[in-house]
């Protein structure tokens, strides 16, 4: 099994964020001045999520973006 991608991830945190704010997709595109289809889209991997989008999407859920690095922990993900 491989390890979700980082724009997997994103997209996961980001739905999960909505989710939890109890913000509907409609209201989110109206807000971003985007279509409904293209947001959803966005959200499922059919489009690209930019992490501009991202932080938009995320800022209106109540939530902010936050990119890192961290050292690889030497053991092999073969």
């Amino acid at each position: 099994m491989t390890d979700p991608t980082a724009e997997e991830q994103l997209r996961t945190h980001t739905r999960a964020a909505l989710e939890t704010a109890g913000l509907s997709q409609a209201e989110i595109a109206r807000q971003l001045g985007l279509s409904t289809k293209h947001l959803s889209m966005m959200l499922t991997g059919k489009s690209p999520l930019s992490l501009t989008w991202a932080e938009g999407i995320l800022g209106l859920a109540g939530h902010s973006l936050v990119i890192g690095t961290r050292p690889d922990d030497g053991s092999s993900n073969a």
